[in-house]
């Protein structure tokens, strides 16, 4: 549900074509490319499917978007809109066209100390619940509570806050190569095979973060990302 490719996505060095066979290789069934402020061409898009049409892998084409209240997912835009860095437009963006919102790792670095000082910040002392008031998730529909370049104490942190709104939650590598991807990622209660039905099970709201079993088989290699999930993992596959 977040990952970026070369082909628009500056700080990317993952070729698309690499993912598609990267991607079933980590025992996923679709990616949802999200680039930085921009979509793939509709040609581009054609293009690569086409290219591709062989593989059993769905490719659904988003954009995590810059905005005033920080990053966030944006499915079921055909192209950037102007005006959309603004979290409120872009909402009502999505909600024209039944599109669907995630807020990003909401809380990168808001525990580093040393990023507190160089932006003359304040030590980020938030419980969960007073987080939770907080105006992007109030605009979301799902929160991203696993992301591969998070720390465990972010990602644990934005599970509580999912916990105390009682929304979604999402995962994601936000791989920028071809390390990572896969170790995060979200289940989906049925099959995905159209954008139209992506949309359709998120807002059904029947999917969840998880988190990736390295080694596993196929099928058998995923689970719910919970309080400890990290660890537990780590201890079972070290």
């Amino acid at each position: 549900m977040h990952l970026h490719t070369a082909v628009a996505s500056s700080d990317s060095m993952l070729k698309p074509e690499k993912l598609m066979q990267l991607g079933p290789e980590a025992g996923l069934t679709g990616v949802n490319i999200t680039e930085h402020d921009k979509m793939w061409d509709p040609w581009e898009r054609a293009g690569f499917l086409e290219r591709h049409s062989d593989v059993p892998f769905f490719v659904n084409f988003g954009m995590e978007v810059s905005t005033d209240l920080g990053h966030m997912g944006a499915i079921g835009l055909q192209s950037y809109i102007g005006g959309i860095r603004r979290a409120e437009a872009l909402r009502a963006a999505l909600d024209e066209v039944g599109g669907f919102l995630v807020v990003c790792h909401p809380f990168r670095h808001v525990f580093d100390e040393v990023t507190a000082m160089r932006t003359n910040g304040k030590p980020f002392d938030l419980t969960p619940e007073q987080a939770a008031e907080l105006p992007v998730f109030q605009l979301a529909d799902a929160i991203e509570v696993a992301n591969g370049c998070n720390t465990p104490r972010e990602n644990y942190f934005a599970l509580e806050v999912a916990r105390v709104l009682g929304k979604p939650t999402t995962g994601g590598s936000d791989a920028h190569s071809e390390s990572g991807i896969g170790y995060y990622a979200t289940g989906f209660e049925r099959e995905v095979n159209t954008a139209e039905e992506l949309l359709h099970e998120l807002h059904a709201g029947r999917f969840q973060a998880v988190l990736r079993k390295v080694g596993e088989p196929p099928g058998e290699e995923f689970v719910s990302f919970e309080q400890g999930a990290i660890e537990a993992v780590a201890a079972v596959t070290a």
